[in-house]
Formats: C-alpha cells, sequence, structure tokens
C-alpha cells in the first residue's frame, strides 16, 4: 500500500491499515508531518499551523456517539492523552450583532432565541431538517447551503452568521458550503463544541507516529512524488522525483483531486464536474506578554464580518478585510497564568497576487498587512483601537503565513485551503485501487480529516482484501 502525503487523513489512513496488518509506504514530500496541521519552531517558540480549534468535543455525557472518541477508537488512542482543554466561550460578529456560544448547545439555542425570536421556530424546523438530511452519507446531495437558509424562513443576518464559522472551518465553495458538510460541520462547531489539547497539535501528532513505528510503517520523508502510472483500469507504480520505483497494490493519494490528476497526466472524475479551488488565507501570529485577559478579551474564537451580509471567497486584491477570524488560544481551559499570550488573526488571501510578488516586495508586503490585520481585529474586541498601543509594545513576535505557504506546506494548487469545490466522499476514481482522501475527499476538520483516511482505509481497503 502506498500513501502520498502524511497530513491527518494519510497518517490515520496508514495506522488503520497497519494494524491490519498491511504493509504500508507512506510518502511525505516535506521534513514534517501533518500538512498544514502541523507546528514550526521560530526563535524557541512552537507554533501550531492549522489547529484554531479541535472540534466534535466529548463533552461528559456525550457516550460514544462523538466523531472525536470514534476516531480514538478507531486508532486505539486514548482521548485522555489529549488533555483536553474546552472553550470558554466564542461570538459571531455581523456589524453591532454578535451572536455568542459554548460547547452547551441548549447556549446557543437561547442565544439564536434572544436575537432571532422571530425566526426561533423555524430556525428549530431547520434543526429537524438538518437531522434527517443524509449528511454523513457517501451520497449525501451536495445541495447549496446558502439555498436551504434562505428557503428555511429563519432571518437573513441570521443565516449569513450562521454560514461564517462554517465556511472558515471547511468550504471550499465561494461565499457557500454544500450542505452536508455544512451539517457536520455545525454539528461539530455547535452541538459538541471547540476544545484544544493543552501541547497542541503534537498531541495529535506524537501519538500517530508512534503508532506508525510500532506498526512497522516505512516513512519517508522528504520524499516527493513525481508521478502515478496507471496501466488499463488500475495504477501500477508510484514514481518518486529520485527516480526510485514503487510497485503499489492500492495508493492512497491525500494531495488533492487535481494535484493527484497531475501526478497522472489525466483526469481521475469527470472534466466537466471537477473544479479548480481558488480560496486561500493570510494569518497573522502575534506573541506577546502577558495574557489575553489583561486586556479584557475572554473569548476563544470571534468570527466577525463588517456587514449583514458574509464575504468569502478569493479577493481581488491581496487580502480581504470584510471578514475573518480571531483565535485566542490562550482562552482554551483555564490555564494558569503564562509569560506569554497569542493571537491569531486570519482573513482571505488571493494566491495570485501574493505569488506574483517579487522577494523583497512579498517581505514588505507581509510586514506592511501584519500592523493592518492587528488595527483591524482590534475593532472586534473588547477595548478596540485603544489597546493597540500597549499590544504592540508587549509584541516580543510577529509572524505570518500566505497563501504561498499555504502551497508550499500542501501543494495545493492556487495555495487553496480546503482544495476543489468537487469531492469524492467515497474515495474512490475511475481506477480500481486508487483512492482519494483528504480535503478533496470532503472531510474536513482536524477530526474529519481523521476519519476520512480512515473511512478509505476501512471501506475501500480492508473490506476488499
Amino acid at each position: 500500500m502506498v500513501i502520498i502525503g502524511a497530513g491527518l487523513s494519510g497518517l490515520a489512513a496508514a495506522v488503520r491499515l497497519a494494524m491490519f496488518g498491511k504493509q504500508v509506504v507512506l510518502l511525505e514530500k516535506h521534513y514534517v508531518v501533518g500538512g498544514l496541521n502541523s507546528f514550526y519552531a521560530r526563535k524557541g517558540r512552537k507554533f501550531d499551523v492549522g489547529l484554531h480549534a479541535l472540534t466534535n468535543y466529548p463533552s461528559p455525557g456525550s457516550g460514544k456517539s462523538s466523531p472525536l472518541l470514534k476516531l480514538c477508537r478507531q486508532l486505539r488512542l486514548s482521548v485522555d492523552q489529549l488533555n483536553l482543554l474546552p472553550q470558554s466561550h466564542s461570538r459571531i460578529t455581523f456589524a453591532d450583532c454578535s451572536l455568542r456560544f459554548t460547547n452547551e448547545f441548549d447556549y446557543f439555542l437561547s442565544q439564536v432565541k434572544e436575537l432571532f425570536p422571530g425566526s426561533f421556530d423555524s430556525f428549530l424546523a431547520l434543526l429537524s431538517r438538518m437531522e434527517s438530511f443524509p449528511a454523513y452519507s457517501v451520497d449525501a446531495e451536495e445541495l447549496s447551503t446558502r439555498s436551504v437558509l434562505q428557503e428555511s424562513g429563519i432571518d437573513p443576518l441570521l443565516a449569513e452568521m450562521l454560514l461564517c464559522p462554517t465556511c472558515y472551518y471547511g468550504s471550499a465553495r465561494p461565499n457557500d458550503i454544500d450542505l452536508p458538510t455544512f451539517i457536520m460541520l455545525f454539528d461539530a462547531i455547535f452541538r459538541q463544541g471547540l476544545a484544544r489539547p493543552e501541547q497542541g497539535i503534537r498531541a495529535i501528532l506524537d501519538p500517530l507516529t508512534d503508532k506508525l513505528s510500532e506498526l512497522g510503517v516505512e516513512r519517508r520523508m522528504n520524499c516527493a512524488v513525481q508521478s502515478i502510472v496507471p496501466k488499463g483500469d488500475r495504477v501500477t507504480q508510484v514514481v518518486l522525483e529520485s527516480g526510485e520505483v514503487i510497485e503499489a497494490k492500492h495508493v492512497i493519494s491525500t494531495c488533492g483531486l487535481r494535484e493527484t490528476e497531475d501526478l497522472l497526466s489525466e483526469t481521475v472524475l469527470d472534466p466537466d464536474t471537477a473544479e479548480t479551488g481558488l480560496f486561500s488565507i493570510i494569518e497573522s501570529i502575534r506573541v506577546f506578554m502577558g495574557s489575553p485577559r489583561d486586556f479584557g478579551w475572554e473569548e476563544t474564537v470571534v468570527f466577525f464580518n463588517q456587514t449583514a451580509n458574509f464575504s468569502y471567497h478569493c479577493p481581488d486584491g491581496l487580502v480581504d478585510l470584510h471578514s475573518g477570524v480571531i483565535c485566542l488560544p490562550d482562552n482554551y481551559g483555564t490555564r494558569k497564568r503564562e509569560k506569554e499570550a497569542k493571537m491569531r488573526v486570519t482573513h482571505p488571501a488571493n494566491f495570485a497576487q501574493w505569488a506574483g510578488l517579487s522577494p523583497e516586495t512579498y517581505q514588505l508586503e507581509k510586514t506592511g498587512w501584519e500592523q493592518t490585520i492587528l488595527e483591524n481585529a482590534l475593532k472586534y474586541l473588547p477595548g478596540g483601537a485603544t489597546h493597540s498601543a500597549e499590544l504592540n509594545q508587549k509584541t516580543s513576535l510577529l509572524d505570518t503565513f500566505t497563501p504561498k505557504t499555504v502551497k508550499r506546506f500542501t501543494s495545493h494548487i492556487n495555495g487553496t485551503l480546503y482544495g476543489s469545490p468537487t469531492k469524492r466522499r467515497d474515495g474512490s476514481t475511475k481506477y480500481k485501487n486508487l483512492y482519494l482522501a483528504g480535503t478533496d475527499q470532503g472531510y474536513v476538520g482536524i477530526v474529519g480529516a481523521m476519519l476520512g483516511g480512515i473511512a478509505v482505509a476501512n471501506n475501500q481497503i480492508l473490506r476488499s482484501t
């Protein structure tokens, strides 16, 4: 078995297959595992790249139904190892309206009822429709969520606010999200909730890589794939950039739909429906002395939009400040006061614009946008611009990644955060032994990505061998 890509879906698929005695070769073109859900070091500090939140928090009483608990059972991991810290509370702010939520779904319902009393019955009816919709089926119809929300009769502002966190945590579509993904993310964010492992993404990556070693998986780092060789209705070989050829009984590609097609030099799905994604991001990470609570910032994640109409698309310019996400990871749990804290601010960004800059201009633009992004984010936090000077004074480190960074660590065309709008939930392609996993399989988020890799391993390989 050959798995291309050691992101979360590739790692999970490799562990699952090896658990049942399959010989697995895991290929990764970079020097670290995790893809965009990895970490890096800068001036002695560790930074998570993709982890804003681990969704699907298994609150007490959730039983065995939690997707995260299911994931741990499938990979024989202990959820206690993650040492999960739940969110304090989070917020969606559009113009002057703020909708708050915690890991208690009843609180979210009370907020909807308080802010949108005339829509509450329609909202409950929408929830019933979502519960009856087969969102977790590989055959689920990919309806437009925006259209479904418009038809539901809920307040248009509430509809726009519901789109914001779900799109930011998993949509490859401009200003919309397919209904199955919306329902899965709605459940993950609002019904179950947000948490963060105390040690960040390493609490997930380290146990997975330990499992790979224990199970004898051959993991090759800095090992890029040049091509996948088809023969008839199957693929037979994976050719590395070094020239080495690996014979392959099965291949799972996690590098993306279009990227897999490039390795094959031909399409694997219907070319009339397969799309190339465009949505990417810029994220500015600021390390400052003290705690967010020193500034009166108690919330964990803030999703914001300047107006009543949600903006989520590839902008014409370098960055779109109209909407974004602020994450204060030190506000997870009741952690002891640390000497330093982090603020992460995310906005849509244009890959082509960033990729077209000269190296000198690229660095200048990154530096210039760091302060602009901060000033914009402060509008959505208590105290606003009054904290700007003090926060700048307390800042000990700034780092920013752009769509070019996303491209470098995921190999996604256009530096797309969530790949192609075209998804293949069962992971199948026109080749009987080539499967897609990861972003373009349609399972999103940290938990979703790993469950997607497990699903391909279970349904496409283990049940047929």
